[in-house]
């Protein structure tokens, strides 16, 4: 399969899913979030910051979404990890997959990868999703809570990253 798209929100298991996808696989990895984080550190944003800015500049998200698609278009043998990959390759993504966790799994993730308090992880989460909820519903029109383009979703809350991959590749296989 030549393009992968892996979708999820913020602490779901999806990027660790992804890099241990494409490393199973010898696929290349492109990550939507990794861009976003480089430029707001680029431009000296933190994470919270530049979701505020990227609220009132369409071109961010723009931008991000845009190369995604044309990485997606010229590659082979691709994973892509990004909360909107599903709807962004949904044409040109040979497997469509989405990862899932709860809220509560979600923040306690985020905060023991990152080394933060669940109350910092719990505020900022909550303000990033709000805003990606808002901005990708005007930017794109897209319904993020509709599963309906997805071949596989996969509930990570009681699986280990390992068994993800597995289930993964058994769809794959299949």
């Amino acid at each position: 399969m030549p393009i992968i798209a892996i979708s999820g929100q913020h602490g779901s298991g999806k990027t660790t899913a992804a890099k241990l996808l494409a490393e199973s696989l010898n696929y290349k990895y492109l990550s939507a979030g990794s861009i976003f984080r480089e430029m707001a550190e680029k431009e000296g944003y933190t994470l919270e910051e530049f979701t505020a800015l990227a609220e009132k500049n369409t071109s961010i998200d723009e931008y991000i979404d845009k190369k995604t698609v044309e990485i997606a278009k010229s590659e082979k043998d691709l994973i892509v990890d990004a909360q909107l990959a599903g709807w962004l390759l949904k044409d040109i993504a040979d497997l469509s997959i989405c990862i899932s966790a709860s809220f509560d799994k979600r923040i306690e993730r985020i905060a023991k990868r990152e080394n933060r308090t669940i109350e910092e992880v719990l505020k900022e989460t909550k303000t990033r999703e709000k805003s990606e909820k808002e901005r990708y519903a005007s930017l794109y029109s897209f319904d993020l809570s509709d599963l309906s383009i997805y071949d596989l979703i996969i509930n990570t809350d009681r699986l280990e990253a390992h068994t993800v991959v597995k289930i993964i590749l058994s769809a794959i296989k299949e």
